[in-house]
Formats: C-alpha cells, structure tokens, sequence
C-alpha cells in the first residue's frame, strides 16, 4: 500500500502550484487537470478532471459546466492538488474521495477494503427476488458491508450476518453500519462462518470472497493491484480455495428446507464449481447466472 503521495507521482510529470495561479476559475482548474491527465496517458482525461472538481465543489453530473465561471477558494485549489497528486499515481476515486455509490446507499471506503463493484450491485437484484420473507441471512467475508447492508436496507424484512476476517476490512463495515444505522444488521470479525453465533441455522448465505487465481495479478489495472488488498482479491488453487471451502461448509450453518447460496464468480469458474457441488451433495439444485454485460458471474444452489 502506498503512502508518500509525493513519491507516487509517475518520473517526468509537473504538477503546477496554485501559489503560481492565486485566483483560478473553474474552467481553468478543469483545463490544466485535463492537460494532466492527457499527458500521463489516461483514456478520460476530461471525465478524470471534472470527477475531481465536481468532489470539490460538491456538485454532480451536468451542473459542473454551468460553475465554470466561479472562483475557487485557496482551500478548494489544495484540496483539487491533492486529489490530482493521487490519482495521478492511478489509487482509485473511491479512495482519494473517501466514499462510493452502491444500490441505494453512500458506502465509506478506504486503504483495506474491496471497493465494491457494479456487477456486484446487479448481482443483489436476483437475490433479493430469491429470498423467502423474513429469511435469516450469512454474508460471508462482508468488506465494506456492501451486501448485507444493502440487502437490509432494501428487505427490511431480512436479518443479516456478516462476517470479515481483516481487521482493516472490519473497521469499513462496522463504520458503515453505525452510519446506515439498521437494526436488522450484525457484523462478526472472523474467518467464514467461524464467528457466528454457535447453534445459528441461516435460510441463505451469500459471498464475493476472493475468487482471482495469483498468477492473474500481473493482468490486473494498476488501481486493483497496486491499491487494493491482495486478501480481497486473491485466493489459492488458482483462485477456488475459498469458494470451495465456504460451500463445503455451508450444510453445518443452513438450514435443511429451501437453504439458498448465491457466489460472485470468475467468469470461467463455472463448471468446476457446479461439479463441486454436485458432488458435496446437499444442494438439490445449481446454476450459473450472468451479470448485466452476460458474462458468468453467479452461482446459485438451493435445496428444495
């Protein structure tokens, strides 16, 4: 994890100071930011920019333009710098802001959490349809509480349970509960389902544990692999350690009538893992489902 902003900027770039420009208008922020980023090789560099004026100002979408003739305060000028430093160095918006959408709620984020993603958001939509009233839910390595959270916030009707091993993951969630303020939510530090309550039957349990092979590393964006933690990310036996684990254990903590899972997946995990769990045997019923671009992203089982 990086943590000299100065020493992350990419060799040969030039970072104007404001202290050369005392009184800037937006557009002219936006101008230079975009400059920046064009050099630097960035595909957006006007989306780049304008995402980070627009945390500053705190404005969204198309109001940005029309503030274009406004004066920035010198505290929003350092503050843009700052972001601009960052970003420049690739580590993602969610953690240069401090926060992220996802579904319904405004989530915090920061150094040591998986950010959650979009396909993990669509995912959540054929869950919530799945769910019998009142089912009693296992979230399984919880991040940020993106999941659970979500899932109690839209079905107020569900409970749920999360589990995190890492304490700097658990510090996000815990952060997310109190300020989404559900009572419907419980979060448990520890590995899988080993911190749950002793004796506890769930009618479901759902994951997006660490599902990517470690010799994929190298593939991955620099603001994955360089920002994100490799806990979240990764796991063993090419990326199946933990999938196969969390559902070899999953009978001992669901309960034996219309018990439901639902797993995000690597696109090409599929088959191995419907065989797996054909062959665990508890689960009467599995498929894989796609995500909103149709790629393989699910997998569901359920005992009927």
């Amino acid at each position: 994890m990086h943590t000299n902003e100065k020493r992350r900027i990419p060799a040969g770039v030039r970072l104007f100071h404001f202290s050369e420009f005392p009184v800037m208008q937006v557009r002219d922020l936006r101008r230079r930011f975009t400059a920046l980023f064009r050099e630097n090789g960035f595909e957006s560099p006007e989306l780049e920019a304008d995402f980070i004026i627009s945390e500053v100002l705190h404005v969204r979408g198309l109001e940005l333009p029309l503030r274009d003739p406004e004066m920035l305060t010198g505290t929003q000028q350092a503050e843009a710098e700052g972001f601009l430093r960052r970003r420049l160095a690739h580590e993602p918006f969610q953690y240069i802001f401090g926060w992220t959408p996802f579904r319904e709620l405004d989530l915090k984020v920061g150094p040591g959490v998986l950010i959650p993603r979009p396909e993990t958001e669509f995912m959540l939509d054929s869950v919530l349809k799945k769910l019998p009233r009142n089912a009693v839910v296992c979230e399984l390595g919880t991040g940020s509480g993106a999941i659970a959270l979500s899932l109690a916030f839209e079905r107020r009707d569900l409970t749920l349970y999360g589990s995190e091993i890492s304490p700097a993951a658990f510090h996000w969630s815990e952060l997310n509960r109190k300020a989404v303020n559900l009572p419907n939510v419980h979060f448990f530090q520890g590995s899988l389902y080993d911190p749950f309550p002793p004796g506890m039957k769930f009618d479901a349990v759902i994951a997006n544990l660490p599902y990517i092979a470690e010799e994929e590393r190298p593939q991955l964006p620099a603001n994955v692999r360089d920002y994100e933690p490799s806990e979240a990310l990764f796991a063993s036996d090419h990326g199946y350690a933990l999938l196969e684990q969390a559902i070899r254990e999953a009978p001992a903590h669901l309960k034996t009538d219309h018990a439901q899972l639902f797993f995000e997946i690597g696109e090409t995990q599929g088959k191995r893992l419907l065989d797996f769990i054909r062959r665990e045997g508890f689960f009467t019923n599995a498929e894989i489902l796609a995500d909103q671009y149709g790629v393989p992203r699910q997998l569901f089982a359920e005992r009927c």
